[in-house]
Order: C-alpha cells, then structure tokens, then sequence
C-alpha cells in the first residue's frame, strides 16, 4: 500500500513538472492571450458540468450551449448550496457526503481516497465547513503552481534550502498536504504547529536554522519582536506569508528584524492562488487558473481600485467539483496598476479580511455604520508597544485583547489606545461604544481553525 502511495505521489509530481512548464510559458501572454484562454476553459467546464453533474444540469437549463458563454449570465453558488446539492454537485457519483465525512474523521495522513482523490475542508471560521475533492490531475496543478509561485519569488527550487512551515498539521487542511504531497526528500523540512507556544517556536526554529519561512502574517510578526529583543536568532533568506491579514505593523516588525521583505501570498482551498513578485507591488492571482470576480453586495462587479464586498471564484482546473462562480467572503482590492514584471495578471492591492468580520457601530446621526476590520489597524499601528492583539465585538460594546512588548505601561498604553480609537471612530461619524481592555500574555489560537488569529470577530 505504501509503495503505491509513493509510486502514485511521485508520479503527481512528475505531471506538475510537466505543467509548471506550460504554466511558465502563458507569463509571456498579452492579457488579450489570457482573456481568450479564461474563455476556452470556462466553455469546456461548463460543458462538462451539464454532461456529468445532475445539480450543474438543473441550474443551468436556461444557458445556451450554442453560443460563447457570458460568465455574468451564470447563477452564483456559495457554500451553503454546494453543501447541501454535494452528492449532485460533484461529476463522480462515488463520491457521498456521507462517506466522506466517515473518511475525514479518521485521516491521519497524506492520502488517496479511492486511490485518486484528496480531500481536504477548510477551517469553518465562517461557521461551516466545506469540504473539497481533488482528482490527481487537479492535484498536480496545485502543485505546478506552488512551484510558480517560487520561481516568480526568485527561488528556482527549494529542494536545497532549509524549509519551515508553521501552520497547521492537520491533512485536512491544504498547507499541510499540499507541503507534505510534493515533498522530495532532497530538501530538509520542519513542519511545526501555529497554536504551540512561542517559546517552544522559538527553540525549535533556533535549532533548525530556516532559510525559507512560510507563516502566518501574525506568527511571522511574533517571531520578528523575538528576533529584535534578542531571544530569536535566526536568518531567514526568505519569508512567505498567507491566510491571515498581513499589516503594515506586521511587515515593520519582519523587516526591522531580518532586513527583508515578507512575500505575501493568497490562497483558499477552493483553487485560487496567488503570490507577489520581488517587485513587491501587489499580489499577482494566477488567472490562468482560475476567474476572480471582484464584487458588491448583489454580486455587481466592482471597479479597479475600490474595495469589494465579496469575491466570485470560477476554479478553472476543477473537474470532480466545479466551482463555477462561487461565492467567498474575502474583501479585496484589484489594482488599478500594472507590475513592472509584465506578468498579465492582475494585482490584489489589499485584503482587508472577510465581510463576515464586519463589525456594525451605531452612527452619530443614527443608524448602523458599517466598520471593516482594516479600521482598528491604524491606532494599534501607531503604539509600539503592542505585541499583537484580537478585537472582539460583544454586546455590552468593543474587547480588546492586547499583549504587550518587554516592560510597556499596561494603564498608558490602554489610555493611548482607547483615545486613539474614539477619535478614529467619531471622525468617521461612528458613536465610540464602550471600550474594554484585558491584558494578556498572548493570543489564544484555535486548533480546529489551523491556528489562525482573527484581528477582529463578532461574539453577539
């Protein structure tokens, strides 16, 4: 069995070799190329979907397959309605919820299911998980791209580098197995878990000596005052950070410490990727594989420049589960610039987190203003005595947990904060609401979210 495994493993590998390849060539296509090619795969997936997929069959009845599809013309799915039409969603009917989720409760390894797929949820943050199925092919663009991703970082390879990776260890979640799955035994790894105690990490990484860090933007931060104040002594070449919202605080701290910019990256399990370049003026979406629609409440495509409510994503390699305008919940800037790198993607300028983490604060002049969680970023930016911190909107008004840095005032540093904050809120004609802080010596992190940190979050 295990020799299968490897056997089968390998040969995902070889096959993304081969597609990394075709996708190194399709960075010299003129964005006019690119369009052309997002058409030709939307037309075959669709067609695809109708064939072998009774839910795509039903909900796309009206769509005429004799003529060039319009992607704005296709319903908007969400997770919520692949969950609940799976078992019709998917193009393989061996694949039932049910089974899986038998399977997902007793995975302890990298693993094919039924010999070819991979499965994997993602972290429920939202309230519910999804659960997502990748044949070997799709498998192998994944990893195709993650070797992209390297190269447009200027990294030919990592087989001859020191590689850590702190994140999850769960096989459920994509870091974690898309890491281990194209792992070739050249390179020397150390896997470590998000939620371990900082004075653990930083032992760890203190033996280990990583060239290559790949980390959430918050423990990246972490490490960076560990690093500054003495206790971390290590010297990364380079640091990739992704899944949490990466602020200028936390880039400061990654560049006071090591000198270097940290590249910041974009994924979701559902199939979007993306990473910056050494020119470090945006994150550049791998749209050859996959259709990014940046939009509003009512699914409005939203112009360059400003921020979206939400984000469509059409998986452009996923056959066994199309994802066809599917809905995730990420606010996102697109660019209105191009990258000096001529690459013809475009540029996410700015991830202000998810519109679930949206807060609502009643208005001087009455009603609920909206506030996004970028807005509690500016007066925390401002206080260097802030270690990290986690706001949690409550009922009886705004918690905030703060960790300080070496031997900060916690009675100033509180005052400062809760100043700084009223008057950032009432200039933006918000009534500042009660304002509580409880000191704290680090941030608690959730296993069964892969240890990330939301800055902000709801509790009503």
């Amino acid at each position: 069995m295990k020799n299968g495994y490897d056997l089968k493993r390998h040969q995902d590998i070889e096959r993304a070799i081969a597609i990394f390849r075709d996708l190194s060539a399709r960075e010299h296509w003129t964005r006019r190329e690119l369009l052309h090619f997002q058409n030709q795969q939307l037309d075959s997936l669709v067609r695809y979907a109708i064939r072998h997929s009774p839910f795509y069959r039903e909900l796309y009845q009206s769509v005429k397959t004799d003529q060039p599809l319009q992607l704005e013309d296709l319903p908007v799915i969400n997770k919520e309605i692949m969950m609940e039409n799976f078992d019709r969603l998917v193009t393989d009917p061996r694949l039932k919820i049910a089974e899986l989720y038998a399977y997902i409760e007793q995975l302890t390894h990298d693993d094919y299911y039924l010999g070819e797929y991979r499965v994997l949820t993602t972290a429920g943050s939202s309230g519910l998980k999804g659960i997502f199925v990748f044949d070997r092919t799709a498998w192998s663009v994944i990893l195709a791209s993650v070797k992209r991703a390297a190269s447009l970082m200027n990294l030919p390879s990592l087989e001859h580098m020191r590689v850590t990776s702190i994140g999850s260890s769960s096989p459920l979640h994509m870091s974690y197995r898309r890491a281990v799955s194209m792992e070739s035994g050249l390179q020397k790894s150390q896997r470590l878990e998000a939620t371990t105690r900082i004075e653990e990490l930083v032992n760890e990484l203190n033996a280990f000596q990583p060239e290559y860090l790949h980390t959430y933007p918050s423990i990246a931060s972490l490490l960076a005052i560990e690093q500054h104040e003495g206790r971390l002594y290590i010297q990364p070449k380079v640091i990739v950070t992704g899944a949490e919202v990466l602020t200028n605080d936390m880039i400061k701290n990654i560049r006071e410490a090591w000198k270097i910019l940290p590249f910041n990256a974009y994924s979701a399990t559902e199939g979007v990727l993306g990473v910056e370049c050494t020119y470090h003026r945006g994150i550049h979406v791998f749209e050859d594989l996959g259709i990014v629609e940046v939009v509003d409440e009512q699914n409005r495509p939203v112009p360059d420049g400003l921020p979206g409510h939400k984000l469509l994503l059409t998986n452009l390699y996923q056959y066994t589960q199309p994802l066809i305008r599917y809905e995730i919940s990420d606010m996102i800037t697109i660019s209105e610039e191009t990258c000096p790198c001529r690459l013809p993607f475009r540029l996410i300028s700015y991830i202000d987190g998810r519109n679930d983490d949206i807060i609502y604060l009643e208005g001087i002049k009455g009603g609920l203003v909206p506030v996004p969680p970028i807005l509690f970023q500016s007066p925390m930016s401002v206080l260097s005595e802030v270690r990290e911190y986690q706001v949690i909107h409550k009922r009886d008004g705004i918690h905030i947990s703060l960790a300080l840095r070496g031997k900060a005032q916690r009675e100033e540093t509180g005052f400062r904060l809760k100043d700084r904050l009223k008057r950032k809120l009432e200039s933006l004609l918000i009534k500042c609401p009660e304002i509580h802080i409880e000191f704290v010596d680090g941030i608690e992190r959730d296993s069964q979210k892969m240890g990330k940190v939301k800055l902000v979050k709801k509790d009503l």
